[in-house]
Order: C-alpha cells, then sequence, then structure tokens
C-alpha cells in the first residue's frame, strides 16, 4: 500500500486550502479525529494575519489555556493538517504562512528540488526547532515487532517497514536502512499517508518494522508486542520539530513581526506548560480524548523547549544531508544553509540562556 509523492501533495493541498478559507471551528470526524480545518483565534479587521499549520491541535490547545495569546496585535488562526507531506503542502500552496514538521523534513525537499536552492531562492526555510530535553522523552524511534524475529539490523532485510513521506519519520526509516547497510528494494516499504495511520498499520501486525513517534505505537511497546530497535538520536539526528515557514512570510516585514511574537508567546507557553502538567493531562483527556494514562504520557512527552538554529545545528543537518547524497537517496549535494533562517533565535531563546 503505497501513495505516490504527488498524490499526497496534490490531494491534500487542495483540501487543506478548501478547509483553511472555510475558517470552521475544530470538528470531530465520524471516527473521532480532528477534522482538517481552521479556527481563528479572533475576527479578521484589516489586522495582519498569520495562519499557523500543525498536525492536531496539542499545541493550540495548550497555548490557548496558558494565556499568553492575551493582548495578541495580530489575527492568529490555527489550521490542523495531519501530516507532514499536507504540511508542506500547505505552505507551497499559500495556504499557511507556517507549519510543523521534521527538522529533517527540508532536506529532502531540497535534494529532490529541480531547481537548486540557495539562501536567496528556496522557497521554504526552518525558522525555529523544538525538542523535549528529556532524554527519557526521545520521541523518533525505529521499532520492531517481537513476533517478527529481528535481532539485527541485518534481520531488517525483506521485512514489511511502515513509516510516512516528508518529515521526520521518514528521514528515520532511510538512516535506519542505511544503517543497515539496505537498499530500498531490500525491504517491503508500506508508505503511508501520516504517522498515525504507519503506526495503526504495525500495531495491527500489517507492518514488522515501524519509524515514527514512540506516542503512536506506545501501546504496543507496553504491552511487550514490540520494542525500539533505534532511536534517531542513535543516528546523529537533532530529532526535532520544525516551524517551516514560506520565504516570501518572512521577508514581509510586518508577517515577519508577528510570527516573532508568535515564538515568544510559544516560549512563554512552555514555561507555564512545565508548572502546570496536571492541567495539560487534563486537556488531552478532554480535548484530544486519551485514556488517563496515556494523557500522561503525551502530556510529559510533548513538553517542548526551543533550540537555536546555530552552527552546531546547521554541522549536523549538513552531515545527515551529505550521508543521504552519498548514499544515493538524494539526487544532488545540498547547502543546508540554504534552508535554516536564524532570524527567529532571538524571540526562541530567552535572554538569560543566550
Amino acid at each position: 500500500m503505497k501513495f505516490s509523492r504527488r498524490d499526497v501533495l496534490v490531494s491534500l493541498g487542495v483540501l487543506t486550502a478548501g478547509a483553511i478559507v472555510s475558517c470552521r471551528d475544530l470538528k470531530k470526524s465520524e471516527n473521532g479525529k480532528t477534522s482538517v480545518t481552521a479556527a481563528p483565534v479572533s475576527a479578521s479587521n484589516g489586522r495582519v494575519k498569520l495562519i499557523v499549520g500543525q498536525q492536531d491541535n496539542a499545541l493550540q490547545e495548550t497555548v490557548a489555556a496558558s494565556g499568553v495569546l492575551e493582548g495578541l496585535p495580530y489575527d492568529l488562526q490555527w489550521a490542523v493538517i495531519p501530516g507532514p507531506a499536507a504540511q508542506l503542502a500547505a505552505l507551497y500552496s499559500k495556504a499557511i504562512d507556517v507549519g510543523l514538521v521534521g527538522d529533517t523534513s527540508l532536506i529532502v525537499e531540497q535534494g529532490r528540488a529541480k531547481t537548486d536552492w540557495t539562501e536567496a531562492t528556496a522557497p521554504l526555510q526552518n525558522v525555529a526547532y523544538r525538542k523535549n530535553p528529556n532524554p527519557a522523552y526521545r520521541a523518533t524511534i525505529t521499532a520492531v515487532r517481537n513476533s517478527a524475529n529481528i535481532k539485527t539490523l541485518a534481520d531488517l532485510r525483506g521485512k514489511k517497514w511502515a513509516s510516512n513521506f516528508g518529515g521526520i519519520n521518514y528521514f528515520m526509516y532511510v538512516l535506519s536502512r542505511i544503517e543497515a547497510g539496505l537498499k530500498p528494494k531490500d525491504v517491503n516499504y508500506v508508505e503511508l499517508v501520516d504517522g498515525a495511520a504507519a503506526g495503526a498499520a504495525f500495531k495491527a501486525g500489517r507492518a514488522d518494522v515501524f519509524s515514527g513517534s514512540v506516542g503512536t505505537i506506545k501501546e504496543a511497546l507496553d504491552s511487550g508486542d514490540a520494542r525500539i530497535l533505534l532511536y534517531a538520536e542513535d543516528l546523529g539526528m537533532l530529532a526535532a520539530g520544525a516551524f517551516t515557514a514560506r520565504t516570501d512570510v518572512i521577508r514581509d516585514p510586518d508577517k515577519s513581526k508577528a510570527l516573532a511574537d508568535f515564538f515568544e508567546r510559544v516560549r512563554k507557553h512552555y514555561d507555564w506548560y512545565a508548572k502546570n502538567l496536571d492541567v495539560v493531562e487534563k486537556i488531552y483527556v478532554e480535548k484530544r480524548k486519551q485514556k488517563p494514562k496515556l494523557a500522561k504520557y503525551f502530556a510529559a512527552q510533548s513538553f517542548g523547549a526551543f533550540v537555536p538554529i546555530d552552527d552546531d545545528v546547521v554541522k549536523r543537518q549538513q552531515r545527515l544531508a551529505d550521508r543521504l547524497f552519498d548514499a544515493g537517496e538524494i539526487p544532488k549535494k545540498i547547502d543546508v544553509n540554504a534552508h535554516n533562517n536564524r532570524q527567529f533565535n532571538s524571540a526562541t531563546i530567552a535572554s538569560s540562556s543566550k
């Protein structure tokens, strides 16, 4: 079961754009999942509008609960768009101004782009990274079902492997496969629309291997049906979430000012978050419809701190990009400086930490 990248980007991009224009409140679909819609914080009155894409409504709910949006000098609109490929489609189509993907997503985008990206021409740029600083909550993994009898990396050969295109999960799959010394033809890769779908396939036994978020398959890990084979950090990845913005948004003085203000508020929200985990747990139970045990885990795991886009981060990304090129996973050698923008570091990192 595999979707072409074009199918994912085009079909979900059109759906996303239509949903944002409708500006409906967040609703639940018949299967209980949050639908692809957008929710305005305030009515448009001629002020600057900033549209922020997210893959679920967790950040929106905790930011709202923290109270940091009081006195907002611009209109903020949230768009729930499941899956990194759909986030990228929404960015390219200008349906959103900034989206949430993995810190490695633009390595693949730039490496496969038809035209070369430079700092002047890149259509998208990563403008902020966030990551849970607690090693106990490393989030991105490659896991295996214990019934698949996978003892070593070499045992991944020929196995059915589920993940999704467009973000850090896909990158985890690729690097795990490279680490095992395997080519694409050596595994049975199942590419699904998003991490939730890949996790569901793995938990149901329709895949032997999974690359994605711990939380997506936590129940299988807790039950002993599966175990973690690799963490993203084992492969040299930062494994952070990335706020990725359109370059024209960054260059617009008013939008850029609003984006910097948004990041400052999200940073302050994380200060509140750390002191109110009990409140966050209730949000996951009431708003995300999770069972208390799972909500407790996600409340702790989803805490974040901004990571400055500095020389160390750029060097780490460049090593990963070079590794993908050397392995033939991307067709051209790239300079990751083209898609890493440092101008918002002053908004994401508190003065005492600079």
